[in-house]
């Protein structure tokens, strides 16, 4: 009977969900964000995006909560959801590595090159800009990371924070430089390298 019980309880909420009730909503977040978001990190290894992940698939959920079926197993469609887009984020990540590593061939091939050399100056004095808007922990530890190559636990030990905190602090840089380059992103990856000693 308990059982039965839960169940109708569960479709309640999502009939709830369906008709724009906040709390409900809320409630279903509370449930379920946690183990989505340990599920979404054993794949990714990455706080940030396996927390932005759990925001994307619940900011879904609520736009698309009219036509969701509460007789059909909303724990496996929650899943499902996370599934794809960690399946998505995974695929990003290859295709960027193997771009950036083609780029970086490129690029130090051609450095030599009297114009290209003064694009890439003029780049970098793009990025200094950047890096200063940064505050100041996070400029830190991006500098550390990005340009002493130091990994995330000897930075963690250097600085005396925990290495959540500084996983988040270098995606957290990462994402406003390539909001702010755009499609010069990939070159500034290796203006950081050649350019900053």
């Amino acid at each position: 009977m308990e059982a039965k019980k839960s169940t109708n309880i569960s479709i309640q909420l999502i009939q709830r969900l369906k008709e724009g009730d906040i709390k409900a909503y809320e409630h279903i977040y509370n449930y379920y964000s946690e183990s989505l978001y340990h599920f979404a990190y054993s794949y990714l290894k990455n706080p940030s995006e396996s927390e932005e992940i759990v925001q994307e698939v619940f900011v879904r959920i609520w736009e698309i909560r009219e036509g969701i079926d509460e007789n059909k197993s909303f724990k496996s469609f929650l899943y499902k959801m996370t599934v794809n887009k960690v399946y998505n984020q995974m695929k990003h990540q290859v295709v960027e590595q193997k771009y950036e590593k083609y780029l970086m061939n490129y690029y130090q091939a051609s450095a030599n090159l009297p114009e290209e050399s003064l694009q890439y100056k003029e780049l970098n004095q793009k990025i200094q800009v950047l890096l200063e808007k940064l505050p100041d922990q996070q400029r830190n530890i991006f500098n550390l990371s990005r340009i002493e190559g130091l990994t995330n636990p000897k930075i963690s030990e250097k600085l005396g924070l925990s290495i959540r905190t500084v996983e988040n602090q270098i995606y957290r840089a990462t994402k406003y430089l390539k909001q702010h380059l755009k499609e010069e992103y990939h070159l500034a990856v290796f203006c950081l390298l050649y350019f900053i000693k």
